[in-house]
């Protein structure tokens, strides 16, 4: 069965070229571009992994980060920063596993991913 991964990301060219990346690698992928609806569906999907985009429009990914972390369905899931925002220091802080910053390279998004899921 394939690992499953959950996209927040807004902008939907980004998102629709994470997906493609990682569905050639063999994951499962879902993407959702709204933080509120990505709580629902984190806990619904039950991903591997979770690449998050920082800056939204209805949402601080930061701050869906830390709700993650509440829910006992979703805190043990790990986080990838994928994000136009350097504050990679403060993603590392706060728990993500990795912190990608835009625009990234295939192979960096495809070799932080398979770093955490092997």
């Amino acid at each position: 069965m394939p690992k499953k991964i959950l996209i927040l990301e807004d902008d939907e060219a980004t998102a629709e070229l994470m997906k493609f990346y990682m569905q050639e690698e063999g994951f499962q992928v879902a993407v959702s571009s709204r933080g509120m609806n990505f709580l629902v569906k984190a806990a619904e999907f039950q991903p591997d992994l979770i690449t998050l985009d920082v800056l939204l429009p209805d949402a601080d990914g930061f701050s869906v980060f830390n709700k993650l972390q509440q829910n006992d369905r979703t805190r043990n899931i790990p986080v990838i920063f994928v994000t136009v925002k350097e504050e990679k220091e403060k993603g590392i802080k706060m728990g993500a596993r990795g912190y990608i910053v835009k625009p990234f390279h295939e192979g960096e998004l495809k070799n932080t991913i398979k770093s955490i899921l092997g």
